[in-house]
């Protein structure tokens, strides 16, 4: 491999820590003991922080992906033997047949701040091929993956993740792990796989009813719940569903949700 040059590409910040590096590598190796017959990919493995400690604890018979956009990091990593799939380009634009055909998967990655929200939207619904991620955002982002009913940072987000997902903090990483150091904290959070999702859905159809449901939801993050479902048909699945109509969707529990969910879903789903 030739030397890579200095630079912070496409914006990426360069983890140097040796402490969250730490963590993040035990995080991922813990993945992959909980699921045998898993292999590992990174996305962005940048210069190698987090990859080349993997690298050299990863048995030999996990199989190891990687995902770059970057031509200068590609052209690095192409003379990496362990390598078996290189998925080159925009990982936003890789055809999701492609991922599943890289079997289960357990996914490590310090995202890029830019599209960190997007990817792991992405990989989110690739649940039947993902089973754990292990993953750094913005913190603001990764608050919204976990937070609970009535904190701020509660969202669309939050319930279209945790749907699925159970997402537990791993640990906060400070501007000065980077190189070049950002203006914002960062967090890394552990993505594992629900067993069974807390609201089921059977259908292409159930799914975009319940992405309406949220976007509907948090139109308007101020208002009553009543107020963002007025002239809807999720006005009457309100009350048939005994959620208090005066909360605010922040504020409502997944036991709500599920109660608002069963009550208007036929009507959403046959309008």
């Amino acid at each position: 491999m030739r030397a890579f040059d200095k630079q912070k590409a496409f914006g990426q910040h360069f983890l140097k820590d040796s402490g969250i590096i730490d963590s993040i590598v035990e995080a991922s190796l813990g993945s992959l003991a909980r699921h045998p017959g898993h292999a590992l990919l990174e996305i962005g493995p940048g210069k190698g922080a987090i990859t080349r400690p993997l690298l050299s604890r990863l048995s030999m018979e996990v199989p190891f992906h990687l995902a770059e956009r970057d031509r200068e990091l590609i052209e690095y990593w192409s003379g990496e033997f362990r390598v078996g799939t290189f998925l080159k380009g925009d990982f936003l634009d890789q055809p999701d047949d492609l991922i599943k055909s890289l079997g289960k998967l357990v996914v490590v990655s310090n995202l890029p701040y830019s599209a960190g929200t997007a990817i792991v939207v992405k990989l989110a619904s690739l649940s039947e091929c993902v089973s754990e991620m292990v993953l750094m955002f913005q913190a603001e982002v990764a608050k919204r993956l976990y937070s609970g009913a009535s904190t701020p940072d509660r969202g669309s987000l939050s319930l279209f993740i945790q749907n699925l997902w159970e997402v537990e903090r791993l640990c906060v990483v400070p501007p000065a792990a980077f190189q070049p150091p950002p203006k914002v904290m960062s967090e890394v959070v552990i993505l594992r796989k629900r067993a069974d999702p807390l609201i089921s859905l059977k259908s292409e159809k159930e799914q975009k009813a319940w992405n309406d449901l949220l976007k509907l939801a948090f139109r308007h993050r101020r208002k009553m719940i009543k107020g963002n479902f007025a002239g809807t048909p999720w006005f009457f699945a309100l009350e048939a569903s005994g959620v208090d109509p005066t909360k605010r969707a922040e504020s409502l529990e997944w036991e709500e949700w599920i109660r608002l969910w069963n009550a208007g879903k036929e009507k959403a789903c046959n309008p």
